[in-house]
């Protein structure tokens, strides 16, 4: 089956008709999956900022972590569901898009990242070196990157 085919079918399903067809579903959606970027954003910077030995310096970067790479995976389970609504949705501002390929690409590895910063928190956590500033440098690009490709997706 060819990318073609499959948005095809995928566009007219029950579910996908019913997300097309209700009123303001769409934007709902969006506005669901914006606000669990911003959080999670905002999650990842201040721990970034943390590991590399900048910002919330009164709690530790274990005790941070304990905290907020849980709220970090809710976030970005609750972002794969509402852009998979999204996708059915509209499979074909998503599917035959570049950037769409590209974010995916960057969630993966934001994902491997975010389990690395845990480790990293767990294991000489007070310890701030140029390894770990570039580790966070390189975490909070990748979520910049993820959101600049997420824009790209919707202008095409």
């Amino acid at each position: 089956m060819t990318i073609v085919a499959f948005n095809h079918w995928l566009a007219a399903t029950t579910f996908s008709q019913f997300i097309q067809r209700t009123h303001g579903a769409i934007a709902l959606i969006q506005i669901l999956h914006i606000i669990c970027l911003a959080t999670l954003f905002a999650l990842a910077l201040s721990l970034a900022l943390r590991l590399s030995g900048r910002g919330l310096a009164s709690e530790t970067l274990a005790s941070l972590a304990r905290r907020f790479v849980p709220a970090i995976w809710i976030c970005l389970s609750l972002l794969l569901l509402t852009g998979s609504l999204l996708i059915v949705a509209e499979p074909y501002r998503t599917l035959n898009n570049l950037a769409f390929y590209v974010k995916m690409v960057l969630v993966i590895v934001a994902s491997l990242l975010t389990v690395r910063i845990g480790a990293l928190a767990r294991n000489r956590a007070e310890v701030v070196s140029l390894p770990r500033t570039a580790v966070a440098t390189l975490y909070m690009l990748i979520w910049c990157g993820i959101i600049i490709a997420g824009r790209l997706i919707a202008y095409r």
